[in-house]
């Protein structure tokens, strides 16, 4: 017979195993950019890496723009029976999913290309080579938007290793193309894109024929529009997004200059760390399970209880943590001073991609009642506020400004969220906890500003102490129990001996 609690327990128990698996593989990704680093930051200036933070935040944003939501809508249709579907044509979904992106990423790229000589001006000033590097950056583009179906397509299945293997496989041949055309060839920011088109070919090329060799090749015509009509939405909202993390960059570009842009990406890529390792190993696994849960009923809403509450306190370390390493970890990849504004720098950046993870949980819940036109409108007003206080915080805060614009965007966007969510179905999360937290995080930062000057030793040895110090006062502030702890630690052991 079922244990009841066990049952209630097991979507908890998946996404922790499932989101632990993703964390690892992007605590994996993260390591490989680290060793990159001090190729980055060592042999391009902080003009040229400017110029290669714009050129990745374009791809980023052309990626979502040209893959056309289709990725989105495979989710949403494989996870949920009730869209009318017939179970013939469900088989077909992820070849004509595959067959539709394809399309999309091939007129992407014609644009690209025929544009270049007109974008690179506006990206890279007077580069050498602007029209090559942006047309580089095309083909980057046209592979990153082959692989969105065969990845998704892994996430619904729930496997969860053969994503993290194929993401490794593809970032092991960008560090190598990097070290040879960068490291050893010299060829500057052209060698970083052409590392960069051949890494995402060859995830590409496996991904999509391994996709082949799994699904039925079924092409389900009528099926393109509603791929499409789901998703769109889903881009602008995506795109607006987007915009909150890297729009930025364009902004600092405008109103200061390529240095400032490199200087900010670089502290921007350190608080990064949590979107990857907290944030988006999170989502990828309760999109998929957040999603399932639901159809449950009240028991799923429990679940979306218990998730905020516990993504609160750790995703909270990891912010702190983030932060007061954020020096040393820069002093250790680059000699070069002007990237040390990190310090002060990756605190508000980690802030607001926390505020970013606790929007992540009311979207499930638009995205389960089809609410995509006003998960895009949501999105687009933050993006909009996000440009608003950019222009009048930049020109003063320079950096900092548009650090701190894009925190408060993300908790605009993280409210306006929770706040339709709350309408369609109400949830009591615990946001006491939640204020606790940022207040803890933030007067630890705070005892940490003083050690700045210190000993590198003796920095390092306090600001370890910091960290480790959130701990206690977790059980101290009632956080967590001290018998959450003990029960905790018999799951923990009992995993371990199974």
């Amino acid at each position: 017979m079922t244990d009841p609690g066990s049952s209630r327990l097991a979507p908890l128990r998946r996404l922790a195993t499932q989101g632990g698996v993703y964390a690892l593989g992007n605590a994996a990704v993260k390591a490989g950019g680290l060793l990159l680093a001090p190729l980055y930051l060592n042999l391009l200036t902080e003009e040229g890496y400017g110029y290669f933070a714009l050129l990745d935040a374009t791809a980023r944003l052309l990626v979502m723009v040209a893959g056309v939501g289709v990725a989105a809508a495979l989710l949403r249709f494989l996870t949920h029976e009730d869209q009318g579907i017939a179970e013939a044509d469900r088989e077909g979904l992820p070849f004509t999913a595959l067959i539709t992106v394809i399309g999309a990423a091939g007129v992407a790229l014609g644009l690209v290309w025929v544009a270049a000589p007109a974008i690179a001006p506006i990206l890279l000033d007077a580069t050498d080579e602007g029209a090559w590097l942006v047309r580089l950056m095309g083909l980057y583009v046209c592979f990153k938007v082959a692989e969105s179906v065969p990845l998704m397509w892994l996430r619904v299945r729930e496997r969860p290793l053969l994503f993290v293997g194929a993401t490794l496989g593809e970032l092991t041949v960008l560090i190598g193309g990097v070290y040879v055309l960068l490291g050893q060839q010299g060829r500057g920011l052209t060698g970083v894109m052409e590392a960069y088109v051949l890494s995402s070919l060859v995830g590409a090329t496996v991904l999509v024929g391994g996709l082949l060799t799994q699904v039925p090749w079924q092409l389900q015509r009528h099926l393109v529009r509603r791929l499409v009509v789901f998703g769109w939405p889903l881009v602008l909202a995506g795109l607006a997004s987007m915009f909150l993390s890297l729009g930025d960059r364009y902004l600092l570009k405008l109103l200061t200059d390529a240095a400032t842009v490199g200087i900010y990406d670089w502290s921007a890529r350190l608080g990064g760390v949590l979107n990857l390792l907290f944030v988006q190993s999170f989502q990828m696994a309760f999109a998929v399970i957040g999603l399932k849960t639901l159809r449950e009923g009240p028991e799923g809403l429990r679940l979306y209880r218990r998730v905020f509450r516990h993504y609160v306190i750790w995703t909270g370390w990891g912010v702190l943590g983030l932060s007061l390493l954020a020096l040393d970890v820069t002093d250790l990849v680059s000699d070069r001073s002007a990237y040390f504004a990190a310090d002060y720098l990756v605190l508000p950046i980690a802030l607001g991609y926390f505020a970013y993870g606790l929007y992540f949980i009311a979207l499930n819940r638009l995205l389960a009642s089809n609410k995509t036109p006003a998960i895009a409108g949501l999105v687009m007003a933050a993006a909009g506020v996000n440009v608003a206080l950019n222009l009048i915080l930049i020109p003063t805060l320079g950096a900092l400004g548009a650090a701190l614009a894009t925190t408060a965007a993300y908790g605009f966007l993280c409210a306006l969220t929770m706040r339709s969510a709350q309408r369609l179905e109400r949830v009591d999360y615990a946001w006491p906890q939640a204020a606790l937290v940022i207040g803890l995080v933030a007067l630890l930062w705070g005892a940490s500003v003083p050690t700045a000057d210190w000993p590198v030793g003796l920095r390092r040895l306090a600001r370890s102490g910091l960290i480790v110090l959130y701990l206690p006062l977790l059980l101290l502030l009632r956080l967590y129990t001290p018998s959450e702890v003990r029960q905790a630690w018999a799951w923990l052991q009992a995993r371990r001996r199974s």
